[in-house]
């Protein structure tokens, strides 16, 4: 019989605890002073006897926590190759700080092993400690979580992988009143009641980051933060709606379930989460179950599947939505406005600066031919076409196919240069990702989550706290009377490539290893949302009266500039405008405009070959109506 067919059948009858699961590794069944591996815990939260109907859903479907958390990146997180890519380069680009790089790392990724060396006494923790550790490489598992306490939860004091775990046997769970003589019989832990596996302040110890960066001299200059989401939901409506982290990357079952498979005697539980932990990254997933086995999974390819499929399903579905509305200037420009919600509770694109969106808008004419492309890509490595050289700054107006709208954090180091790497991002360029409902700049932690660069200045950039952003593109060189089609999509990449293509300069074994799986597996951008519309002569498009109008838009472009700059403006009324530009103290340096404009698109130079490179500031007041924006000279 054909070895593959053979594999299949066997996979497809056996079940229950001892279940194999083809090409992957059994979970750990180590155990060490503080921690006990998954596969202990399977034993008996997993399906199998003796009460073979326990964690399975009413269709019999398998919902138990480890099935469903073995797949996921948190799952995974010691093993994912990526991350392992990204350790080894920073710590090459910084051999000095390399302890305390791996400390700070394998704290969150590889949390057993981590914390049962410092309890033991190690002032730190190495990558090379981890490798030889089964239970270290079980990733972020089920007693790492599961003994996190409420002490400081919330504060300051627990971000950054300060999480509080004792040596004292206790497991925390969801349910109330939990018998404890089978998991104290069997591996020696008393479960007990924790509120906090309910609350988003438990998944902030690992997802609220701040990271050390250094100077040039490779000297700690200070702390600045990798990622926030935690903070991102705080500032937001979600909070005081009881909507938590928990409530969709686990979300309950709406009916009981039998939480273990012993004691017989046990009754269903209700509002039973399901460990999915699934965010954004199909890439990674992909690249996880197409390397498996020499990776060193504990799933299976049809666990991936599972994983992936629902990953595919909440970033469709509860990720963001696009709205698209038009109308004619003239008879031969069209002005396509689209509005990109965001309906997460957190920024989007999320937490780690490596993500990005963007918006992919075409316009074909009756004959098919492409007339507009802003946003295309490259099918073969996912870049995208016409970005800027160092980084595609954010656009309220987009004339030109070369403009694209790209949501994401752009990293800095200490003097002020694109930087990709970890240890020396001294903050943001530009972070335009879309905030949640509700964000605001006098919110709480707005310091650490503050939106940067253009988009501080996009006057219907999340609009009146509305979570949504809207891109105006105008598209001239038209015909009214013909009829058009207008596709728009809203793309998103895990991994964006010149990320990547810096993190590959390293010549490190786990770099390598990495770009063998990178090269075998496409990056190609995951459609969010996408919308076609007929454009006609006299339409609007679908629901205009929806998108956030901007009565004044200012762009200017180059940006750093030498020594020039275009202000490009767009009234939608006429107004009598002024246009003046300062100097970082306040002083004016220029008024490039002082009358009245017609409604429409108006285009200004300011030239400051007279003026020595630093900071300056344009002021455009139309009417009732006033942008302002920092422009940046360079000589």
């Amino acid at each position: 019989m054909n070895r593959m067919l053979l594999q299949k059948i066997i996979f497809l009858f056996l079940t229950g605890p001892s279940v194999i699961f083809l090409n992957a590794q059994t979970l750990p069944t180590q155990t060490s002073t503080i921690f006990s591996g998954s596969g202990n815990c399977a034993t008996c939260h997993q399906p199998g006897s003796p009460n073979t109907g326990a964690l399975r859903d009413a269709h019999g479907n398998d919902v138990s926590p480890v099935t469903l958390w073995r797949s996921t990146m948190m799952g995974n997180a010691a093993r994912d190759p990526f991350w392992r890519a990204k350790v080894s380069a920073e710590v090459a680009a910084n051999p000095h700080l390399q302890s305390i790089i791996e400390d700070k790392c394998t704290t969150c990724h590889a949390p057993l092993g981590r914390t049962e060396a410092i309890y033991n006494g190690s002032s730190a923790y190495t990558i090379a400690e981890m490798e030889a550790d089964p239970l270290a490489l079980d990733g972020v598992s089920c007693t790492g979580c599961h003994q996190i306490k409420a002490d400081n939860l919330g504060t300051s004091a627990s971000f950054s992988g300060h999480y509080i775990i004792e040596n004292d046997r206790i497991i925390y769970g969801p349910f109330t009143d939990p018998l404890t003589t089978p998991m104290q019989n069997s591996v020696n832990y008393t479960p007990k009641f924790g509120e906090q596996t309910h609350k988003s302040e438990l998944c902030a110890t690992c997802h609220t980051l701040f990271t050390p960066y250094v100077d040039n001299d490779g000297n700690i200059a200070g702390e600045a933060p990798e990622q926030t989401p935690y903070l991102e939901w705080q500032n937001s409506i979600y909070p005081d709606q009881n909507i938590e982290c928990q409530t969709c990357h686990m979300p309950k079952l709406d009916e009981a379930v039998v939480i273990s498979n012993r004691p017989t005697s046990l009754a269903a539980r209700s509002e039973f989460a399901r460990h999915y932990f699934v965010g954004g990254n199909v890439y990674m997933l992909n690249l996880l179950k197409m390397f498996g086995s020499e990776i060193g999974v504990t799933a299976s390819a049809a666990h991936f599947d599972s994983t992936i499929a629902r990953t595919k399903r909440l970033l469709r579905n509860e990720t963001a939505e696009l709205q698209v509305s038009y109308s004619w200037i003239g008879k031969d420009t069209l002005m396509a406005r689209v509005a990109i919600k965001n309906k997460s509770g957190h920024k989007f694109p999320t937490a780690y600066p490596s993500r990005r969106a963007w918006l992919h808008l075409k316009l074909q004419d009756d004959r098919s031919t492409t007339v507009f492309e802003s946003g295309a890509w490259d099918e073969a490595m996912g870049d995208i076409s016409g970005l800027d050289s160092a980084y595609e700054p954010h656009y309220a107006l987009i004339t030109h196919p070369d403009e694209v709208q790209v949501y994401q954090a752009v990293m800095k180091d200490v003097d002020n240069n694109v930087n990709y790497t970890l240890l020396r991002a001294a903050g943001y360029l530009k972070d335009n990702r879309i905030p949640p409902e509700g964000f605001s700049v006098n919110g709480p932690a707005y310091d650490s989550t503050a939106v940067e660069g253009l988009a501080v200045s996009d006057a219907t950039f999340n609009h009146n706290a509305s979570g949504t952003d809207t891109v105006y593109y105008m598209i001239g060189g038209l015909n009214q009377n013909q009829t058009y089609s207008l596709e728009v999509r809203l793309l998103y990449q895990t991994l964006s490539p010149r990320f990547v293509q810096n993190l590959l300069e390293y010549d490190t074994p786990e770099v390598k290893t990495f770009k063998s799986y990178y090269e075998q597996l496409p990056n190609l951008p995951f459609t969010i949302d996408s919308l076609n519309v007929q454009i006609t002569g006299t339409g609007l498009g679908d629901h205009p009266t929806e998108l956030p109008r901007a009565p004044l838009l200012v762009y200017a472009y180059p940006n750093p500039f030498n020594p020039q700059t275009t202000l490009q403006i767009h009234l939608a009324t006429a107004a009598f405008v002024e246009i003046d530009v300062y100097d970082a103290l306040g002083k004016k340096v220029d008024r490039i405009v002082n009358r009245k404009l017609s409604a429409g698109q108006h285009r200004f130079i300011f030239n400051a070959a007279s003026l020595p490179s630093g900071v300056y500031y344009y002021k455009v007041k139309a009417g009732n109506h006033t942008e302002t924006g920092k422009i940046t000279l360079i000589k």
